[in-house]
């Protein structure tokens, strides 16, 4: 079991390799750290060593690797779409990308399709579903969404996050917050994506 300190070390490592493609060096985790020695930084190293989660490799100063499959985990950078509301739907107001998330398959817990983006969720009204506001969903393309999918949906030129419902034969939006209504369209419902992916940063 690893300690709080061992831990946000060993994340520390896998992130920075995701960002820059080899391991952190020993001055480098001091700095992130704030830890003076060497020695201290060397210490929680040989811990997580002694405990199967690093391994030492023969490159120089940053000869520090993960082992098993966080080590192998394939890094994707998925373009963002800024926001979408996770509450009344709102109009579109992003045309392309305003960023890149950069996220490895055991993060995910599967393997993005080419098209896969990532949403900021902005409001409440998928809570009950374990969807926060300031959470990232990423968001798989898919023509034949299946009912009860959580989904990001245009309904009648607006963009919204909800669930999926049918009702004898009829397709609409509904929240998993009760303080929030149903909503049936108008016109049009066209499903941008199935939620595949939940991203919480925790501060």
């Amino acid at each position: 079991m690893l300690t709080e300190r061992q831990r946000e070390i060993y994340d520390f490592i896998l992130a920075f390799r995701r960002d820059n493609g080899c391991s952190p060096s020993i001055p480098e985790l001091q700095k992130a750290f704030e830890i003076r020695s060497p020695n201290g930084i060397a210490g929680h190293l040989n811990a997580l060593i002694t405990k199967g989660m690093l391994r030492r490799s023969e490159r120089g100063s940053r000869n520090i690797d993960p082992v098993g499959d966080a080590a192998a985990a394939q890094v994707h950078a998925l373009p963002v779409y800024g926001s979408i509301a996770a509450g009344m739907p709102e109009m579109i107001t992003s045309e392309g990308p305003e960023g890149t998330l950069r996220v490895d398959e055991l993060t995910l817990g599967f393997q993005p399709k080419p098209g896969c983006f990532a949403l900021k969720v902005r409001g409440d009204s998928m809570k009950n579903a374990g969807i926060f506001s300031g959470d990232t969903v990423v968001v798989e393309p898919n023509a034949s969404p299946r009912e009860n999918q959580i989904v990001a949906a245009l309904i009648d030129g607006e963009s919204t996050l909800k669930r999926l419902v049918r009702v004898k034969g009829r397709f609409f939006l509904k929240a998993e917050n009760p303080d929030y209504p149903e909503l049936h369209p108008r016109a049009d419902l066209v499903i941008q994506g199935v939620v595949r992916a939940v991203i919480r940063r925790l501060d």
